[in-house]
């Protein structure tokens, strides 16, 4: 055999290895998502009778997916002296219960699974929140806000899973169901 022959066969071997390794899962990368919660003043959450600002993040993947979440940099401030850490907080919920009684009410209720502040703790730049390995099921909403009330700014941090997942932060969430809501309407009366 010549060179060439020699070399596209070994090409073609590699090729096909890497391809039954990915199948059978040997390849598996984790993802990774990077993005940025504003917490703004038009969000308001209410946390031990005083009020958080909070941005939230539907997550949803097919079946089970394992997630860690990192927060790598914050840069949050309010005007009240007192509260000048740059401390931002996570929450998880997953959905409990859904009910859908026909176009116009579809409900549903969430229930805190888990929830850090300060996993990061060491970090000099400030108390960063770190949950490694969280495990859910189809559905999960991350709310991120401030451990201290009032604050304003901006936290990014990053999510690590074991499967693709689709991320809808809220603003678009709620755009989406709205033209997905008219759609509907406009369906039913043709």
């Amino acid at each position: 055999m010549n060179r060439i022959a020699i070399t596209l066969l070994t090409l073609g071997a590699i090729y096909w290895l890497c391809m039954i390794a990915s199948l059978c899962g040997v390849a598996k990368a984790d993802i990774i998502y990077d993005y940025t919660a504003n917490l703004l003043e038009d969000n308001i959450v209410t946390i031990d009778q005083e009020t958080h600002y909070y941005d939230i993040f539907y997550i949803s993947a097919l079946g089970e997916a394992t997630v860690t979440f990192n927060n790598y940099n914050a840069n949050l401030g309010s005007n009240n002296s007192d509260y000048d850490y740059n401390d931002p907080y996570l929450y998880l919920y997953v959905a409990e219960e859904k009910s859908f009684n026909g176009l116009e009410q579809f409900t549903a209720s969430y229930s805190l699974e888990a929830e850090d502040d300060d996993g990061n703790e060491n970090s000099p730049e400030g108390l960063y929140f770190y949950l490694p390995d969280f495990q859910f099921n189809n559905e999960l909403v991350a709310m991120i806000t401030s451990y201290d009330p009032e604050v304003t700014g901006t936290v990014d941090f990053t999510i690590t899973s074991d499967v693709p997942l689709t991320v809808i932060p809220e603003p678009q969430a709620i755009a989406l169901i709205a033209l997905t809501g008219a759609g509907l309407l406009l369906g039913r009366k043709r």
